[in-house]
């Protein structure tokens, strides 16, 4: 049996591949649609860097760690926030 040198790189060929099909099934992330935050209205980075948390596949960003404590508390409250600021254009 002849053995082909193409043979050892097929691991990083499937490799590449799905880590390019991983880049080009999103090539430009959407942008955030809130400026501030999403429980105190406070403006995101105000007080330092944004806290990103993600909520059952959705990114909600907040401008403290407090936030994120009242965000659990009432999350649907919070989340019609964010879809009435993501269907509006």
């Amino acid at each position: 049996m002849v053995r082909l040198p193409v043979m050892r790189f097929f691991p990083l060929i499937a490799v590449f591949l799905s880590t390019a099909a991983v880049f080009a099934a999103d090539p430009t992330p959407s942008a955030y649609p809130l400026i501030t935050c999403i429980v105190s209205g406070d403006k995101l980075g105000a007080m330092g860097n944004p806290v990103a948390l993600n909520y059952q596949g959705t990114e909600i960003r907040f401008c403290c760690h407090d936030c994120i404590e009242s965000f659990k508390q009432d999350p649907a409250k919070y989340l019609a926030k964010l879809k009435t600021s993501t269907s509006h254009p």
